[in-house]
């Protein structure tokens, strides 16, 4: 049995789908209620903060498939608890997603996902804890097809001509099941990140040209965003959170290396433009 954290998230369900697909036997694992409507051999609602709800999550699973909660102030303790109680009972491999680049220090939630890692990598030398880290890059479904096609816009935070890497979700989602069913992947660190390095206006044109439509791309100014988010009761670690993301994509963008993606998949990773073709496909549009 699998144990999958955060598994009812935009990540989480589509990874928890595919490992399904393949077969595999899933716990998903959640603190939403939408963790239940997941097709997986089990479902459980708990908290990831409870140390009687980590161990019950554990109990049983021979491996984990550790995806972190967005934007948490405390996502490095949650992730040490899963580590901590996954070695203490035993757990054959540990696989924790992170994100390319966790040394980027302008991004806190990088920096909590390099903490995790650093505690894994120990965990793994004084406890013997098989481990493997992926590291993801920026994913292609923040650019929704099925929006942008009903809007006829697509709307950034962050500057328009600001260039990032991409990856998509399935090809991750194929990885994750790769290392946990071969074996080979034991201490590994590996970048995820596809062949695309796009801006926002660049995802644009590329949308139009495959259907033939008019959409624009527009840059929404930072302080509307963060006035929504503060009307909507998101603490102040998530507002400072998604304000430092979106200076560091507007002043640098984010960019990363697909060697060792394609060498995971053993082919090309799957592009922006294939991506569009799959979603247009998959909600029937036309």
């Amino acid at each position: 049995m699998i144990l999958v954290t955060a598994a009812a998230g935009n990540v989480g369900r589509q990874i928890v789908h595919y490992l399904v697909e393949r077969g595999l036997s899933v716990r998903a694992f959640d603190i939403s209620p939408a963790v239940a409507k997941l097709e997986a051999a089990e479902t459980m609602i708990g908290d990831a903060r409870s140390i009687e709800d980590v161990r019950k999550a554990l109990n049983g699973c021979t491996q984990v498939l550790y995806i972190p909660p967005m934007f948490v102030y405390d996502e490095a303790k949650i992730a040490q608890k899963f580590i901590d109680e996954a070695a203490n009972l035993g757990i054959e491999q540990f696989v924790i997603t992170t994100v390319t680049h966790p040394n980027m220090d302008t991004l806190p939630q990088h920096t909590q996902k390099l903490h995790a890692e650093t505690h894994l990598v120990y965990k793994g030398l004084s406890a013997g804890l098989n481990y493997t880290i992926l590291q993801p890059m920026h994913y292609m479904h923040n650019f929704s097809v099925p929006m942008v096609w009903e809007t006829n816009a697509y709307q950034c935070f962050y500057t328009k001509t600001t260039k990032l890497s991409y990856v998509d979700v399935r090809d991750v989602a194929e990885v994750a099941a790769t290392v946990l069913t071969e074996s080979g992947h034991e201490n590994a660190t590996y970048e995820l990140v596809g062949t695309d390095f796009l801006s926002p206006m660049d995802m644009v044109e590329t949308f139009n040209q495959i259907t033939g439509r008019s959409a624009t791309c527009q840059q929404i100014p930072v302080d509307q965003i963060i006035n929504y988010f503060e009307t909507a009761k998101y603490d102040s670690y998530f507002v400072e959170t998604f304000k430092a993301l979106a200076k560091t994509y507007g002043d640098y963008g984010i960019a990363g290396n697909s060697n060792v993606l394609s060498w995971l998949l053993g082919r090309k990773p799957t592009s922006f433009t294939q991506y569009i073709q799959r979603e247009i496909e998959v909600h029937q549009l036309d």
